[in-house]
């Protein structure tokens, strides 16, 4: 007999690894500029990084913009564009 509950297991950390990524930007833009941002404000779409933040947050991340990409890089994530 067929279990679903096997079946469903492949489904049970699906977006973690969202989460993690997103985690790992927050500590990155944390260490680099010294801002906290809410995870709710961030999005990640084919490997563009989307800010809800403030014009004057989003300016000062972009001058860094270099800094953080290798730190993230650094990190393990590789894959990420920041995107104005």
């Amino acid at each position: 007999m067929f279990n679903i509950s096997v079946y469903l297991e492949k489904f049970k950390n699906l977006g973690q690894r969202e989460g993690l990524i997103k985690n790992e930007i927050l500590f990155v833009i944390k260490e680099v500029v010294g801002v906290d941002i809410d995870p709710k404000k961030i999005k990640t779409k084919n490997g563009g990084l989307f800010l809800g933040v403030s014009p004057a947050i989003k300016n000062t991340i972009y001058i860094k913009k270099d800094l953080i990409l290798n730190k993230l890089k650094e990190r393990g994530i590789k894959n990420i564009n920041l995107i104005q």
